[in-house]
């Protein structure tokens, strides 16, 4: 790991940088970043294989605290930067403190899921994104192949541009997540047009699954239609046995919740968790990224 490199990039962002030395780094639990008063942690999710019930991959997801250690929700962290740089800045600072940290757990084999901030995909020229993050994940040791962009498509407007952001993650070695399906503008005409590798399914689906028959009739339908894209369904907030009978029961590939886990500082990735517990990529379609 090129930890000098890490923490130069992120030196050059000198209108940025609060009065610490730099907004990445390191203690004994590992990385963490600065932002203006806020100090960012990672914790990890596991998403799990519905065949055999292996980790197959972790969700990093961020915890901020300001100077006073008061705890600072994610929305409110990324409700800070105002300009479309300062965006910029925080969202790669948060995925490179998980990419850092998910290295640091030793056992790198799964894949790591890390957030995109919708609007540093629209501030990112057409056809560049990904390169900077390929670039910062090699100072890791990481690889785009380990990594799942997630995105929530129905932030964003401009399809098109949404669309050649998704092509370019996917020509980097980068697989893309649409996150939240079925919650506010999604449908599937998006879907048509950005061929993701990845759809997680809303939890308000399950939710409204184990309460409405007709919902669970639906279920099975939606994931099916899915798969008929070429992507992997991913079934998220799951909380308790009969959301994750019917999670089980509607197709979906992998499952993540607080039943199969809370998101945790020190997550262990499991032994088991290489890639023959990731359903192969292309098993509902012949298209493989680049």
């Amino acid at each position: 790991m090129n930890i000098r490199q890490l923490q130069s990039y992120f030196e050059q962002w000198n209108e940025l940088r609060d009065t610490r030395p730099c907004a990445l780094q390191f203690d004994d639990g590992g990385a963490y970043g600065h932002f203006g008063d806020l100090r960012l942690y990672s914790v990890f999710q596991p998403i799990v294989s519905r065949l055999d019930g292996h980790t197959a991959a972790h969700e990093a997801l961020l915890r901020a605290r300001s100077s006073r250690n008061v705890a600072i929700t994610p929305t409110a962290a990324f409700a800070l930067p105002k300009t479309p740089a300062a965006v910029v800045h925080l969202d790669r600072l948060c995925r490179m403190v998980h990419a850092v940290n998910f290295f640091l757990l030793g056992e790198q084999r799964g894949n790591l899921f890390l957030n995109v901030d919708f609007r540093h995909v629209l501030s990112v020229e057409s056809g560049d994104h990904g390169r900077t993050m390929e670039m910062l994940l090699g100072y890791c040791g990481l690889t785009p192949t380990q990594v799942v962009l997630e995105v929530i498509e129905s932030h964003i407007d401009n399809l098109a541009l949404l669309e050649q952001a998704i092509l370019a993650y996917r020509r980097r070695g980068f697989r893309v997540a649409i996150d939240d399906f079925g919650a506010q503008d999604s449908n599937f005409d998006r879907l048509w047009r950005l061929t993701p590798d990845v759809v997680k399914i809303d939890r308000t689906l399950v939710v409204e699954a184990t309460r409405n028959s007709r919902a669970r009739r639906i279920l099975p339908k939606i994931v099916d239609i899915i798969h008929e894209l070429g992507a992997n369904v991913v079934c998220e907030g799951i909380e308790t046995c009969l959301q994750d009978e019917l999670a089980r029961d509607s197709g979906a590939d992998l499952l993540q919740g607080f039943l199969y886990g809370r998101p945790s500082f020190q997550a262990p990735i499991d032994r088991r968790s290489d890639e023959s517990c990731w359903p192969v990529l292309g098993e509902h379609s012949e298209y493989l990224p680049d």
